[in-house]
This record gives structure tokens, C-alpha cells and sequence, in this order.
């Protein structure tokens, strides 16, 4: 095992504990908010959006690339380096840009909102879900491209 295995092995390991906190959202947190009344769920992910901001949940969502990239760079001459570049490539763009540019700023808004909790609610939940739906969707690719290059 060189280093490349290993960056590669760590990088995968973040990219399922990143993706899979994306899909619990997507398929079980949001649409049980989703059947909550406006003020239980502006609150809820008031409190949520706080308690993420936190080393043992950044962490997975915003290193994956470093591993993944740094592992491919290694392996260029072969298929499986490629595999592993791509698979950050479409993490840090799929997760972290979104997150960045989408997620956070209605996080924020959220948070910041004078409005009625259903009118936060209504600026807020397809928006955000529609994002968040990105991010899982890209996280599955990205665990796919880099179990790809494991096992090539």
C-alpha cells in the first residue's frame, strides 16, 4: 500500500460520511420537517444550522478534494489517478460551491429572518432541498468515480 492508496482509502472514507449526511437529509431529516408546521420547522433548522458548525461535520463536507485530488495527482499516468481528480473535482464542485453559494446564504437568511416563520419557511425549504439534492446526487458520483479507481 503506497501513498496514493491511502490518500485515496481516507478520501473515500470522508466522501461517505460527507455524502451520506447529504442523502439522510434529502431522504429522511428534510421530509420529516417537511410534515411539520411552519414555526417547528423554521426552528428546527435554525437549531440544526447551528449545531453543524462543528469540526466532526465540516470536516467530511469540505476535505474530501484534498485526499482525492492529491492521491490522482500521483497516479496520472494511469486511469485510476484521473478517476480519483474527477471524483474531488465533482465533490468540491457538486458539495462545496454549492454549500457555499446556496445552502449557506439561505442557512443565513434563515437564521437572520424578521419574517413570519411561514414566510421563512416559504423563502426557504424548496430552495434549500433543491440544493441539498444536488449535493447528494453529486456525492453518489463522487463515491462511484472514486470506487471506480480502487478497484481498477
Amino acid at each position: 500500500m503506497d501513498l496514493s492508496d491511502i490518500l485515496a482509502a481516507l478520501g473515500l472514507v470522508l466522501l461517505a460520511l460527507g455524502g451520506g449526511t447529504f442523502w439522510s437529509f434529502s431522504t429522511g431529516v428534510m421530509p420529516g420537517l417537511g410534515r411539520t408546521d411552519d414555526e417547528t420547522f423554521v426552528s428546527s433548522m435554525r437549531s440544526i444550522n447551528r449545531a453543524v458548525v462543528n469540526p466532526l461535520f465540516l470536516l467530511p463536507i469540505f476535505l474530501p478534494p484534498v485526499p482525492l485530488v492529491w492521491a490522482g495527482l500521483l497516479d496520472l499516468d494511469d486511469p485510476r489517478g484521473w478517476m480519483l481528480v474527477a471524483s474531488g473535482v465533482v465533490f468540491f464542485v457538486g458539495v462545496i460551491v454549492v454549500t457555499g453559494a446556496g445552502n449557506v446564504p439561505l442557512n443565513n437568511a434563515l437564521d437572520g429572518s424578521t419574517s413570519s416563520s411561514t414566510a421563512a419557511r416559504a423563502a426557504f425549504e424548496r430552495r434549500w432541498n433543491a440544493l441539498n439534492g444536488v449535493r447528494s446526487l453529486s456525492s453518489v458520483a463522487a463515491i462511484v468515480l472514486a470506487v471506480l479507481a480502487l478497484v481498477v
